[in-house]
């Protein structure tokens, strides 16, 4: 079989494209593909220049510098068309006396490239909307909120451990609910347990669940336990701090291993959660003191994250009870306003209790109030009180120093040790009173030493 006799039946047989052209960019050959693909006859075009036709085309550089080109792309604004292309060189005897080019539409995989990147900047712009809308309720003016809710969305998507501290009531569980929202297990269960409220007795079974028989009064055929529930999702441990040492050993065990075993079984069961714990306490003040583990500290303290109190975040204050009052405006089928001189009340208020408290507060006005807005008289009692008392201290101090019973120095400092005084009385601890101060503990001790407190 004499090849050279079968070459234009070879190259009529290719589905792709072919264009041979002479040194001088003659069209010689066309194959039937060609024509199929670009809708041109081929007797329309060959014997014509194609640098008339088409002067940027790739081939004619490769007839200009000799150098291939391998899969090519290029738009041909003559055909309308993205092609791809193999184009090498044809000689003769070491002679330059042409070039062919076997061509692939790709306007379609183009198109298709385009539309991908359409629905990728879409979906982008979705996950952004959800992102926004998963953490709206965490919105803030107040730059160390901010710092806290930028570092639970980059680490929603995420599987690694995060620690949420802050005191009681500053929303920790609403942050929990927020990163597992804004993660890739957002379909899966999301199960809280306040570890506080387990008794030592049941925590086993509670969270591990049991077998069936494994003792006396056990439910037929068993029972799943709390981790099981939320294997796939996300645990969310609240009040990690308040375990006692014994059951500390038992959780450490299954992080570790990230397996469990029921009461009275002897089976290892896969865990595949994302776990994420809450404190109100300090772990490292708590390690000190012997009432919590080390090694289970560090496996949860991966991404630690501080929320800080409702005094802190006075600026937030409005956008909280507005998102507050939506909801229970709806719940007691009630659309109550707040003036500005409550609001301002609130904002004169420290709120130990934190947002949970605010909430409470909110909740028992829009209860009893008959109007359709709120007035400084519908404020419980105490916050009022707690006002009152401290315009009274003030007017006291004031009137103290008009009556040339100290400076301006003086005066201050005795605030300032009031202050201490009334904080210790109220906290558990020096710990609890450095965070409800927001200074340092370095800073903290040199003033117990200044005004005799040690």
């Amino acid at each position: 079989m004499e090849l050279e006799n079968h070459f234009l039946d070879i190259l009529e047989s290719l589905h792709d494209a072919v264009l041979v052209i002479s040194v001088d960019s003659t069209i010689e050959f066309v194959n039937q593909a060609y024509s199929r693909h670009f809708g041109i006859q081929a007797h329309k075009i060959i014997g014509k220049k194609l640098s008339e036709i088409e002067p940027k085309a790739r081939i004619l550089e490769v007839i200009q510098n000799g150098k291939e080109l391998i899969n090519d792309y290029s738009y041909v604004h003559s055909l309308k068309k993205d092609v791809c292309a193999n184009i090498t060189r044809l000689t003769e005897k070491g002679v330059l006396i042409g070039a062919v080019a076997i061509m692939r539409d790709i306007s379609e995989v183009i198109h298709l490239q385009e539309e991908l990147n359409r629905y990728k900047r879409y979906s982008h712009e979705l996950e952004k909307r959800l992102d926004r809308k998963n953490f709206s309720l965490l919105e803030s003016q107040a730059s160390r909120m901010k710092i806290a809710v930028d570092l639970a969305r980059r680490v929603a998507g995420t599987d690694a451990t995060v620690l949420l501290q802050g005191e009681t009531g500053v929303g920790k569980e609403v942050f929990a609910k927020a990163i597992h929202q804004a993660s890739l297990r957002a379909d899966k269960p999301f199960i809280p347990i306040n570890m506080s409220s387990i008794p030592e007795s049941l925590f086993e079974s509670e969270l591990f669940g049991y077998e069936e028989g494994s003792f006396t009064g056990s439910r037929k055929g068993g029972k799943k336990g709390l981790f099981e529930l939320a294997n796939g999702g996300t645990l969310f441990l609240d009040e990690i701090g308040e375990m006692p040492m014994n059951l500390q050993v038992k959780i450490l065990r299954v992080i570790q291993e990230r397996a469990f075993q029921k009461v009275g079984g002897t089976q290892w069961h896969p865990l595949d959660v994302r776990i994420i714990c809450a404190t109100h306490r300090d772990l490292r003040m708590e390690i000190k003191q012997g009432n919590f583990r080390e090694d289970l500290y560090y496996r949860l303290n991966v991404v630690p994250i501080h929320i800080p109190p409702l005094r802190e975040r006075e600026s937030d204050i409005a956008f909280l009870v507005n998102n507050i009052l939506t909801e229970l405006s709806s719940r007691y089928r009630k659309h109550v306003s707040v003036t500005q001189e409550v609001l301002d009340r609130f904002v004169q208020y420290d709120w130990p209790g934190n947002v949970r408290e605010l909430f409470n507060v909110l909740e028992r006005m829009i209860a009893v109030c008959c109007k359709t807005y709120f007035t400084p008289e519908d404020i419980p009692d105490y916050i009022r009180l707690k006002r009152m008392e401290r315009e009274e201290e003030v007017s006291i101090h004031l009137g103290n120093f008009s009556e040339g019973n100290g400076n301006l120095n003086g005066l201050l400092e005795k605030m300032e040790r009031d202050m201490i005084i009334e904080v210790l009385r109220h906290t558990k601890n020096r710990t609890e009173a450095i965070l409800k101060l927001g200074i340092s503990r370095k800073a903290f001790y040199s003033k117990l030493q200044k005004y005799g407190l040690m």
